[in-house]
């Protein structure tokens, strides 16, 4: 006599396999949906370990030390005042260099037109 649950053994039938599939993908947005996320104390100070942290326990509160914190803000200090220091250097120097560079660039071209079709008469002659 069989056991009164079924057969124990008997396969999945396609049904019965979508079903179990849709259980667990809805199980698992539903997770996604409803995760906590952790507080994150300096907001423009993360970091690519933060973000690592971040992608491995989200509900982990990140913090930056002191010494750290301090650290990062002197960088991207140094950082701004690179950038301005080479902005005003760049600023000027560029519109000069475009300006010559335009009548001095399209000189050149000229000249290289010009200059290829005599080569290449001077190349068939020589070939000849």
């Amino acid at each position: 006599m069989a056991p009164p649950g079924g057969k124990i053994n008997r396969p999945k039938t396609e049904l019965g396999k979508k079903l179990f599939k849709r259980r667990r993908v809805l199980g698992r947005q539903k997770k996604k949906q409803n995760q906590i996320i952790g507080a994150v104390a300096d907001q423009g100070l993360i970091t690519v370990h933060h973000l690592r942290k971040r992608r491995s326990s989200p509900r982990a509160n990140i913090t930056l030390s002191g010494k750290k914190r301090r650290k990062l803000l002197k960088q991207l200090q140094h950082l701004q005042k690179e950038k301005s220091s080479m902005e005003a250097e760049a600023g000027p120097a560029p519109q000069k260099k475009n300006a010559a560079s335009s009548s001095s660039a399209a000189a050149p071209k000229k000249r290289k037109k010009a200059g290829s079709g005599c080569q290449g008469d001077v190349e068939m002659e020589d070939v000849e």
